[in-house]
């Protein structure tokens, strides 16, 4: 198993490493900037980079509290990631044929099956997508350890803190879809429900600390309701794209090559599809009907709207509502196809030569399928970057719509370099809109969607004081009375032509007026206050007299507010403003307004995990040996 993880990775080694998509648009921001806080002593709590501003901590795709996370607090990024995505296909590999085995497989069926499992395009096609990858690793501890609660606890913990714990329930059935199938007369569903739920709840307790705020960011999300049906159904299978789990040789590799349709890549290579035929045939009928009817009812949920049946299923299970793109749910095929392949294995003549067919097949693809490019492209900041950090001061910039959804660049240094995605937060930029963030705070993509709709520049710049930026990026130069044209750095930027801050003084009636949710046209502007911001978790503003304070930052559960007069100190609550923002009433004479993020929910989940694992450690020590 190892030699193949080298035989697919090695090119990490030779100064290459992996970059498309999100690895490069949100991956290096997760990792990195927690690395850097951390670091500096400080608990990763708040994300003043992104989005105006994001609870960091409850981030859940970034996997901050997920153990192999440890290699980005070691090495840089690109080194840390193929030590990441090393570690990961071998221990896929590992539990998979450790699983197969306790179906009294033989040692040869088993590698088979989790060289299938670890190598095949499911496993690969997610190496840019180390949550995706990380938390499929352990779907087949979910089936190995069926009956130990406990050390089914962990493994469910694992793939909570992992960063994507929408893989959890699916990894979950398909164990209970495994165990189905290997039933015994003897086996009891009572006793396996029962510790499934204790299982369950001590991973609960033992992930809160990514658990509590990530939910608490989830509930208010956008998507606290599920999705909408036409945003689930983007990015599903055609009845064509079935030969995909063959592979190049059966779908044509022009198909094969596409980057943008990575989700198809699914394939088992035509050695794995051969014996996943066999295995058909080879298991006993009641055994191969549970694996095969699964197998199946995969299919129909991948293919989406591309048929009435599939169609129906996306369109009346409720649970589905909470599921975004068809194609992600190949992944629940992972564990009967193994089943599978290993079955097809077993005892047959020449089984030791379709093993290595297998692995060299799927390794040549795997290589093949994955972009690779120079290891110094994330340390490579560019013209862009370096102009806004000299400029910025403090503000945010705001990238118009055509620019940040252009992903397209003259090398793949370029595509890096033009700040898409979260590509801003590793150099602590402050952007006012990005894309790629799954869980965003409804009250900010509210403000997010009604600027990215602005009709044009002058629009926009009308609005820029208001949201805290001071620069524009756009594709072509900016017309507007209100800009001042400042180069083309890979963008075009444009300077607002008055001051900007992020906060202001407003009168007490255009204080008061400032209504809560996103108007129509942007308010009359207020007069500039100071801010102080001495690390991302905490700043001040300061100013004299009545009126009220305008203050571009989330209004975001955990932030604590005080005012702070020559009479002394107190608490205050802003009100919210301009749908993402917040107001404070200010008394006359010199105050200052002092935010602190302290979130309860990280308090409470840090409680409860440290608890957890004290009991978790002495109930292990205090075992029956």
């Amino acid at each position: 198993m190892a030699a193949l993880v080298c035989a697919l990775l090695g090119s990490l080694a030779l100064g290459q490493t992996t970059f498309w998509g999100d690895l490069t648009y949100l991956h290096h921001a997760w990792r990195t900037g927690p690395a850097m806080l951390i670091a500096a002593g400080r608990a990763p709590l708040w994300e003043p980079s992104a989005y105006f501003g994001m609870p960091m901590a409850a981030s859940m795709q970034g996997g901050l509290f997920y153990p192999p996370t440890v290699f980005y607090y070691f090495f840089g990024f690109a080194t840390a990631t193929a030590l990441f995505q090393a570690l990961h296909l071998f221990v896929a590999g590992f539990l998979c044929a450790l699983w197969l085995r306790s179906w009294k497989l033989t040692w040869g069926a088993s590698l088979g099956g989790s060289v299938v499992f670890a190598f095949g395009g499911l496993l690969v096609a997610r190496l840019p997508y180390l949550n995706h990858l990380a938390t499929l690793t352990w779907a087949p501890a979910l089936a190995l350890f069926f009956r130990r609660p406990l050390h089914l606890a962990i493994c469910l913990a694992l793939m909570v803190l992992a960063g994507y714990p929408t893989f959890v329930p699916g990894c979950a059935a398909a164990a209970w879809i495994a165990a189905a199938a290997a039933r015994t007369e003897r086996t009891s569903w009572r006793t396996a429900a029962a510790g499934w739920i204790a299982a369950a709840l001590l991973s609960a307790a033992l992930a809160a600390v990514q658990l509590l705020p990530g939910l608490e960011l989830a509930a208010h999300s956008r998507r606290a309701g599920g999705v909408g049906l036409a945003e689930s159904l983007i990015w599903g299978f055609s009845p064509r794209d079935l030969l995909q789990w063959i592979g190049p040789a059966a779908a044509g590799w022009a198909r094969f090559y596409r980057a943008d349709e990575t989700w198809t890549r699914v394939y088992l290579g035509v050695a794995g599809a051969f014996l996943a035929l066999c295995g058909a045939v080879a298991l006993p009928r009641r055994r191969a009907l549970v694996v095969l009817a699964a197998v199946a009812g995969v299919v129909a949920l991948t293919l989406g709207d591309s048929n009435a049946v599939s169609g129906a299923l996306w369109r009346n299970l409720p649970l589905l509502r909470f599921v975004r793109y068809p194609g992600n749910l190949a992944y629940l095929a992972l564990l009967p196809l193994s089943i599978l392949v290993a079955a097809g294995l077993y005892r047959r003549r020449g089984a030791p030569l379709l093993v290595l067919a297998a692995a060299v097949e799927l390794v040549a693809l795997g290589r093949a399928a994955t972009p690779l490019a120079p290891r110094n492209l994330f340390v490579s900041p560019g013209p862009l970057v370096q102009a806004l950090r000299e400029r910025l001061d403090g503000t945010r910039y705001l990238i118009s719509p055509r620019a940040l959804h252009a992903s397209s660049g003259a090398d793949v240094f370029d595509w890096k370099q033009r700040l898409y995605g979260l590509t801003n937060a590793p150099y602590r930029l402050r952007a006012a809109v990005n894309f790629g963030e799954p869980l965003v705070p409804s009250s900010s993509y509210a403000a997010i969607d009604a600027l990215q709709s602005l009709p044009g520049a002058d629009a926009a710049a009308a609005w820029m004081p208001w949201i805290g930026a001071s620069r524009l990026l756009t594709p072509a130069p900016a017309l507007s009375a209100r800009l001042v044209d400042e180069g083309s750095p890979l963008w075009h930027v444009a300077r607002l032509e008055k001051p900007v801050s992020l906060a202001y003084q407003l009168p007490h009636q255009d204080g008061a007026d400032l209504p809560a949710a996103w108007p129509s046209q942007p308010p009359k502007p207020g007069a500039p206050l100071v801010v102080r911001r001495a690390r991302e978790d905490r700043f001040e503003v300061s100013g004299a007299g009545p009126g009220w304070a305008f203050v571009s930052e989330p209004r975001y559960p955990g932030w604590k507010t005080y005012l702070i007069t020559p009479s002394g100190e107190s608490r205050v609550f802003p009100a919210p403003a301009l749908s993402a923002f917040q107001k404070v009433r200010t008394p006359a004479g010199a105050w200052t307004l002092r935010w602190r993020f302290d979130p309860l929910s990280w308090s409470l989940g840090l409680t409860l995990t440290w608890f957890s694992l004290l009991v978790l450690g002495a109930s292990w020590y205090h075992r029956t040996r």
